[in-house]
């Protein structure tokens, strides 16, 4: 080959190099466009202290904050004894601890209020109407929430308030009224956790207890909890469905409430069904994959329901079904996010999740961060 030919292909190949890379460096920065046109999606992780065998939630806050906004330690419930008060689960040194350490990670921190976990449901039903059907205990209440919240320096708050009287459905929502009244004056927001509904009664028996469209209206945000279509009162079925999740999505849009006001509940766990006991078990994404491996199953995938599933037979030979959420269940819900310009996620909660969450959250959505 001549030295003119030599020349003439190593300019050819030097600008084949250079087309190539001007096309990579193109595809890049199309994708930090779009991520940039993305509307900003609040990521809400609910935070627990270790539970037995399920670990907390710090670990996790402190891997994955930049793909977080809020944390809601799960550290309050309504005091059973004296109306309006407290019953806290940590000590004041923790609660500083955790709540300095997320502002320090540029996250806000929301105090989570539950009537849950006493010795008997309707005892949690009876605590809630305590404070609900009675002026001087809301009042009470509030101003105990307003102190707690301005001397840990919280940001805002979520009312978990489950399993109701139904004549308490209209208490709950002036309630709601009555305490965003109060904490917006104290720059703080309001977001109340409410079940999912589809408009079948039938779908979550808990569900007629909250008013959508007045929730809606007072607070800042609603947390749908899209999780548990399938639990241990039903078949074993998936936790969340793609078609179940999207008509709770659209059962809320239908009572009013805004797009920019619904996060859009996450579960980062499974249940694992003994179909021959007749009885299910709440697992980590940890501990469904150690079933997986010690019983050698084998993952299969539910297009149906847009989830994974598997099941095994155990040592005592009882047969079971294992269901749960994972990174690929978890991109179809965020499609969801996206297609109805919701506010962003809610995750219950932060540590029983599949790691590639966090892989997949950032890629899907853009992130809020303050």
């Amino acid at each position: 080959m001549s030295t003119k030919n030599i020349y003439r292909s190593i300019t050819i190949i030097s600008l084949s190099m250079a087309l190539i890379l001007m096309s990579s460096c193109n595809q890049l920065q199309g994708k930090e466009e779009h991520n940039n046109e993305k509307t900003p999606r609040e990521v809400l992780g609910f935070y627990t202290e270790q539970e037995g065998t399920y670990p907390g939630s710090q670990p996790t806050v402190n891997a994955q904050f930049d793909s977080l906004s809020i944390i809601a330690p799960f550290w309050y419930k309504l005091d059973d004894k004296r109306p309006g008060n407290l019953l806290d689960s940590v000590t004041s040194d923790h609660k500083r601890k955790v709540i300095e350490s997320a502002h320090d990670k540029n996250l806000k921190v929301y105090m989570v209020v539950h009537n849950l976990f006493y010795e008997t449901l309707e005892k949690g039903k009876q605590v809630a109407s305590n404070v609900l059907n009675n002026d001087k205990n809301q009042n009470v209440f509030i101003q105990n929430l307003r102190d707690e919240m301005d001397q840990f320096k919280y940001d805002g708050i979520n009312i978990d308030m489950e399993n109701l009287n139904l004549t308490d459905r209209d208490s709950f929502s002036l309630l709601i009224k009555k305490l965003s009244d109060a904490l917006h004056r104290d720059g703080k927001e309001v977001t109340v956790s409410v079940p999912a509904n589809t408009g079948d009664s039938r779908a979550n028996p808990w569900s007629p207890w909250f008013d959508y469209e007045k929730l809606g209206l007072y607070s800042d945000s609603l947390m749908i909890m899209t999780y548990d279509e399938h639990n241990p009162r039903t078949n074993p079925g998936s936790t969340a469905s793609v078609d179940w999740t999207e008509a709770t999505i659209r059962y809320a849009l239908k009572q009013g409430v805004p797009p920019s006001k619904i996060l859009l509940g996450i579960a980062g766990y499974g249940w694992d069904w003994d179909t021959t006991a007749n009885k299910a078990v709440y697992s980590s994404y940890v501990q469904i994959m150690d079933l997986k491996e010690k019983y050698k199953a084998k993952i299969l995938w539910d297009s149906r329901s847009q989830t994974p599933y598997f099941s095994y037979v155990d040592k005592e030979q009882h047969n079971h079904q294992v269901w749960f959420e994972n990174s690929d269940s978890l991109r179809f819900k965020l499609n969801l996010v996206e297609k109805y310009n919701l506010r962003g996620i809610g995750i219950w909660r932060l540590g029983l999740e599949d790691p590639m969450y966090w892989t997949t959250i950032p890629e899907k959505i853009k992130v809020k961060k303050e």
